[in-house]
């Protein structure tokens, strides 16, 4: 019998990611977009076969397989599929999705997709979709075990989907086009905060890189964001500090060396002003249970350019 343990982490997987296969049928069908047991997600969809259609906020959104698309949905949001279309929905939690995104600078594109409703309304490359269904398969595959390790195993299949996502949208493309200055500054701020928040760089040494003044960074954030540099910074460090917490087997002492905190002391206090609990009481909340597993004190870089 399962270890008790192994019983948790699995449960507590679970809690932040699903997988549904939509095999062709006879007739139309509909599916909800959003779980029943949670308010809100990111979903994934993969049309292998035929027509389909996606809705929920605004005018429906046309699929022809082969497609591929990625949202935020809420209650409402739901998917139709013509007789004989087959497919996949992949339904991510917030914690998982940016996760799987990942920390460095080039995974800023991906964040920025994860926020908005992408769609690619054929994909032509055969070996693409052959790439897009192995990983679907695989996390398949993977929610049957009964493995440690599944977090970052999941976590690399979807990062391969949500960079075949960004390579067929040409959202990267896109989004350097047209920047206004202040837009250029803040994703330009955002990369660095990608790269030197666990150097604890102040906000002077982030103006100086952007080569504009103190000043001038903390009013563009504050105007375009509602928060000084600092706090965006602050949220950063915050949110990663307790991924670091749930999902890593590192002591507290370790996050915070590894989080480049001179001491533990003070990397607990910076934790409990932020998020409103010690890191050992955060930790040992999310651990019994597998709901609570949400990222403490932090926002949506949706706001972000």
């Amino acid at each position: 019998m399962p270890h008790t343990a192994t019983l948790s982490y699995r449960s507590g997987i679970d809690a932040h990611i699903r997988i549904q296969r939509l095999e062709s049928a006879l007739q139309r069908r509909r599916y909800p977009l959003l779980a029943d047991t949670r308010e809100r997600e990111r979903v994934i969809v993969l049309l292998q076969a035929g027509q389909g259609e996606m809705g929920g906020d605004g005018d429906p959104v046309t699929l022809s397989a082969p497609a591929l698309a990625c949202l935020p949905v809420g209650a409402g949001h739901f998917l139709r599929l013509e007789a004989g279309a087959s497919g996949w929905v992949l339904g991510l939690s917030e914690t998982l999705a940016r996760d799987a995104a990942g920390q460095g600078a080039e995974s800023i594109h991906l964040r920025y997709l994860l926020d908005r409703v992408t769609v690619v309304g054929h994909i032509a490359a055969e070996g693409t979709l052959a790439e897009l269904e192995h990983a679907f398969r695989a996390i398949e595959r993977e929610l049957q075990r009964d493995e440690r390790g599944s977090w970052q195993f999941l976590g690399a299949h979807v990062a391969i989907t949500l960079v075949h996502l960004l390579r067929l949208s040409g959202m990267e493309d896109v989004a350097q086009r047209g920047q206004s200055v202040q837009a250029t500054v803040l994703l330009r701020f955002r990369h660095l905060v990608e790269r030197h928040f666990r150097d604890h760089w102040r906000v002077a040494d982030y103006a100086k890189a952007l080569s504009v003044s103190h000043d001038r960074l903390h009013d563009m954030c504050t105007r375009a964001l509602g928060r000084t540099p600092l706090e965006l910074v602050h949220e950063r460090l915050v949110h990663e500090a307790a991924l670091r917490l749930v999902r890593s087997g590192l002591s507290i002492e370790q996050v915070a060396a590894d989080l480049g905190f001179r001491s533990t002391t003070h990397f607990s206090r910076f934790f409990r002003v932020r998020s409103g609990l010690s890191p050992a009481r955060y930790r040992a909340n999310a651990h019994a249970s597998p709901a609570a597993l949400q990222v403490a004190s932090t926002r949506s870089y949706a706001d972000w350019p």
